[in-house]
């Protein structure tokens, strides 16, 4: 993620240094052209004038907490921490810092060089000077920022997914399709359908009452659970990671992994446009 944001960051020109944990993947970042214009650290402390420090570790809530509260008295209050957190609760990631009105989230949504959204989430602690100053620079790249009213586990963009994701599983698993038929179902109906009206719009056009009808009968019967289901337990002790390891629900053993992505940011890019056109905007 960091990476990826580097590229965004670079593309709206704003000056960038980074730094990346492993070594190796430091190296192949200094050697890629894309990123000439980095200054690339090894250690946070080399870099202390900055307006934005933004956080893309690894999803670990002591290893985010331990990161904020160790660099927070090396930086000027000034500088705003951001955290590309995807489901912790920002008031825990700022538990143990000590001014913890400058940590705000911004969870940019993967692939972030791509992807418009970006969830503000702020703490009850966050000043509102570091509130609107994240909003400021998110508008002023270009990027769409949504200001959440209240900081909520998951925010609202992985909450919708989760639940999505929570009932796709449990079909497969209940042997009511197959992962690739759940896949063509998701995309050629609600997900060419959401890029264009969002969920709640869509059931104003349909009919609040037609759909009060539907959910009384079919919420009975979605699934619930508050744990990970047993069809997704298997594949992570199977070590069946997805396109990491080459197995998940799907076989990649024999995809060209990069070709492939590159080809679905291809069509990422093209929705992204049609969207912005509909709505009047400039998408470039």
């Amino acid at each position: 993620m960091g990476a990826a944001l580097t590229k965004y960051f670079l593309k709206a020109q704003v000056k960038v240094s980074l730094l990346e944990e492993f070594a190796s993947r430091r190296m192949e970042l200094m050697a890629d052209k894309t990123f000439q214009e980095v200054q690339f650290l090894e250690t946070i402390e080399e870099c202390n004038e900055v307006d934005f420090i933004i956080e893309a570790i690894t999803e670990n809530l002591q290893a985010k907490q331990q990161l904020f509260e160790r660099i927070d008295d090396y930086f000027p209050t000034s500088t705003t921490f951001c955290t590309n957190t995807s489901s912790y609760l920002i008031s825990s990631i700022a538990e143990n810092v000590k001014h913890k009105n400058r940590v705000i989230g911004t969870h940019f949504f993967s692939p972030a060089h791509i992807t418009p959204l970006v969830e503000v989430v702020p703490s009850a602690f966050t000043e509102s000077h570091h509130i609107q100053k994240t909003m400021n620079f998110l508008q002023s790249i270009n990027k769409k920022p949504v200001l959440l009213k209240k900081e909520i586990q998951g925010f609202v963009a992985n909450r919708l997914q989760s639940a999505l994701s929570r009932e796709a599983m449990s079909l497969v698993q209940n042997g009511i399709v197959s992962s690739e038929e759940l896949d063509f179902i998701a995309k050629w109906s609600l997900g060419i359908r959401l890029a264009n009206t969002g969920p709640l719009e869509q059931r104003d056009i349909n009919g609040l009452d037609t759909h009060m009808a539907i959910v009384k009968y079919v919420y009975p019967t979605l699934e619930n659970g508050t744990e990970p289901l047993p069809v997704h337990e298997d594949l992570i002790v199977n070590r069946k990671l997805g396109m990491k390891t080459n197995e998940g629900f799907y076989d990649w053993s024999t995809i060209d992994k990069k070709q492939y992505l590159a080809h679905k940011e291809d069509v990422l890019l093209n929705i992204i446009r049609a969207v912005s056109a509909q709505d009047g905007e400039v998408d470039d």
